[in-house]
């Protein structure tokens, strides 16, 4: 069996929905859609229970949109081990913020180890045995002797969704704007590309911003400093949020 992105189909009983890991469907038309890279279902260290559940990425939207400071300083939930009882935002919250701001979700991998019924082992730290060598299903490239999805891609074990997506927007005009959750390199950019060279894009806003890991200077997994990138960057290799949206939703862009 592949590994498939955890949200692949999901539905929440809620009025939200996924469908080749797209929020497709959601009691409200989404205008602003975040694109990401791979969530994959493994079980040992995935506790996600939403897109950008376990990272710097709600704590930041409620922060931005609710509390219009830094109020809560981490990610949601720690980077190994079981979550925290009590999660902050809860799932409720996140949902409430969706239809607030009216986003919807996406990723680029669909699944990897697909092709050809390949033979693999899953570790209990979720990396992966295939053809003998070790991969990391989150990192982009070579890391010592483990191999990422760089590798897998290679290796045409890499379920792209990116023709889902375009297809997605196309259909969804009234999303205006597109954020891409990374710096589009290698692998990621060559996806990235297809999706904002189409003609479907045209008038749209499609930007990159600062992944929500935090990971990586200048952020350094710093709340302070992951939203003052988001929000006023000036690095010619992201965007930021768009200003005008954070102003309309209540945010004061000059208390960050």
């Amino acid at each position: 069996m592949p590994i498939q992105h955890k949200f692949y189909q999901t539905n929440f009983g809620n009025g939200f929905e996924t469908h080749n890991a797209i929020l497709d469907i959601t009691p409200y038309k989404p205008e602003v859609m975040i694109v990401g890279t791979f969530n994959p279902d493994t079980p040992n260290a995935n506790f996600a229970d939403f897109f950008y559940g376990r990272n710097f990425f709600w704590t930041a939207f409620k922060n931005l949109f609710i509390h219009n400071a830094v109020v809560i300083p981490n990610r949601r939930m720690p980077p190994n081990g079981n979550p925290p009882a009590i999660l902050n935002p809860t799932l409720l919250e996140i949902f409430d913020l969706c239809k607030k701001l009216k986003l919807t979700f996406s990723d680029l991998v669909l699944e990897v180890l697909h092709n050809n019924n390949p033979v693999y082992q899953l570790l209990p730290n979720d990396n992966v045995i295939f053809n003998g060598l070790e991969y990391n299903l989150i990192q982009d490239g070579q890391n010592g002797i483990i191999g990422g999805l760089q590798q897998l891609n290679a290796l045409g074990q890499v379920n792209w969704n990116t023709q889902n997506i375009i297809t997605y927007l196309c259909n969804n005009p009234q999303i205006k704007t597109i954020y891409f959750t990374r710096r589009p390199t290698g692998i990621w950019a060559v996806q990235w590309n297809l999706i904002i060279n189409h003609s479907c894009m045209i008038g749209r806003l499609t930007t990159n911003i600062f992944t929500p890991s935090g990971a990586g200077a200048p952020v350094n997994r710093s709340m302070v400093r992951l939203l003052n990138h988001w929000v006023h960057n000036n690095n010619p290799n992201f965007g930021r949020l768009d200003n005008n949206w954070l102003t309309n939703n209540g945010v004061n862009i000059n208390n960050l």
